[in-house]
């Protein structure tokens, strides 16, 4: 971090200015390596070690098994940039960022502005904001030590963007800033792993300054119509009969390995992401022998597939939603909406507070 971020950070127990002591700086540039952030109202105190301040305590709901995922799977290489680049396949089923960007309209409210992104990971679209968009400053937050996989990749890789991004190591619960703050919020694939998904919405629209924009993106539950008569519309049986299968196949793994550590379910997973598990996946009936067994997914690099394996199955809490519970959290919240993802479940908008209010 730099001693730009102190006006940024505040205490995120009493909202308090911080004041930074004993600091370690890179002599180069004057990086604040090491030290401590003491509240100045409430005399709590909070480290900064690798450039990043931590605000995680032992009530912070920590998640290992992402940590795992970022620490011991990812290990600085970056597997998930892959999905911001338009010639790999990861690309056409992994492209959050453009899917919720609304043909660019949602992202180019972060131009010259203040940007946070909740759940980082490992900064793919907090460096793919600033590489479109040129954002004034990017505040990247994570639960996890993602955060330190992130600095790695961006100090070997982006070096240009480093003064304009501040890391922190926080709960979306306990965010050290105040109210208000950024002009553009933005957090996709993340809040439904919290659960408590419509508190950590409200979280997030409460960083949100007045005239601000909120973009977040969640796992979307199922909807089947019951009646579908009409010409054009898609009939429902086939996704009522993934949906019953997805509750029944990998509901399953994913029950069985919330009671495992990470490390005993990452041994079990691997095996699925070979290369032989992927070729029998393509092999015309023999595949649905594979989608019945453990479902994968197709992509030629292997750690990518055993990445994104790990990801989908080890879940604490992987909650889906539906449009209309989550409509009543951004009208308390003064959300109104701008867009909804093509790509359930997304939302848009601004804040304007009294939007919803009648007389």
């Amino acid at each position: 971090m730099y001693d730009s971020a102190l006006a940024l950070l505040a205490c995120p127990h009493c909202r308090g200015d911080l004041a930074l002591t004993a600091e370690t700086r890179d002599p180069d540039d004057g990086e604040i390596l090491e030290g401590a952030l003491g509240c100045v109202s409430c005399g709590k105190s909070f480290p900064v070690t690798n450039g990043i301040p931590r605000f995680v305590t032992e009530d912070s709901g920590y998640n290992p098994t992402w940590n795992y995922k970022w620490t011991k799977i990812d290990r600085g290489r970056g597997l998930n940039y892959k999905i911001l680049d338009r010639s790999d396949p990861a690309f056409d089923t992994h492209n959050v960022f453009d899917c919720n960007g609304y043909e660019g309209r949602a992202h180019e409210c972060a131009t010259g502005r203040s940007v946070l992104d909740i759940g980082c990971g490992v900064g793919q679209y907090s460096v793919e904001i600033l590489r479109r968009y040129d954002p004034a400053h990017v505040t990247a937050v994570d639960l996890t030590e993602g955060v330190d996989i992130f600095r790695k990749i961006l100090r070997e890789r982006y070096p240009e963007y480093k003064q304009k991004v501040l890391m922190v190591q926080a709960s979306v619960f306990a965010l050290p800033f105040r109210p208000g703050t950024f002009e553009y919020v933005f957090s996709f694939g993340v809040l439904h792993h919290t659960g408590r998904t419509r508190d950590a919405i409200r979280a997030a629209a409460d960083m949100a300054a007045e005239g601000g924009h909120l973009n977040f993106w969640i796992y979307a539950s199922s909807i089947v119509p019951i009646s579908v008569r009409e010409p054009g519309r898609p009939r429902p049986l086939r996704e009522l009969i993934f949906a019953m299968y997805y509750m029944w196949i990998e509901g399953t793994w994913i029950r069985l390995f919330r009671n495992m550590s990470p490390a005993a379910a990452a041994r079990i997973i691997r095996p699925f992401a070979s290369d032989f598990w992927t070729w029998f996946n393509r092999i015309p009936f023999l595949k649905y022998i594979g989608m019945i067994v453990f479902p994968t997914i197709q992509h030629p690099d292997r750690e990518y597939r055993f990445l994104n394996l790990f990801d989908g199955y080890c879940n604490h809490w992987d909650d889906t939603w539906s449009e209309h519970e989550i409509f009543p959290t951004l009208r308390e919240c003064g959300i109104a909406i701008k867009g909804i993802s093509p790509w359930r479940l997304g939302f848009w908008g601004v804040k304007q507070s009294g939007f919803y209010d009648t007389e």
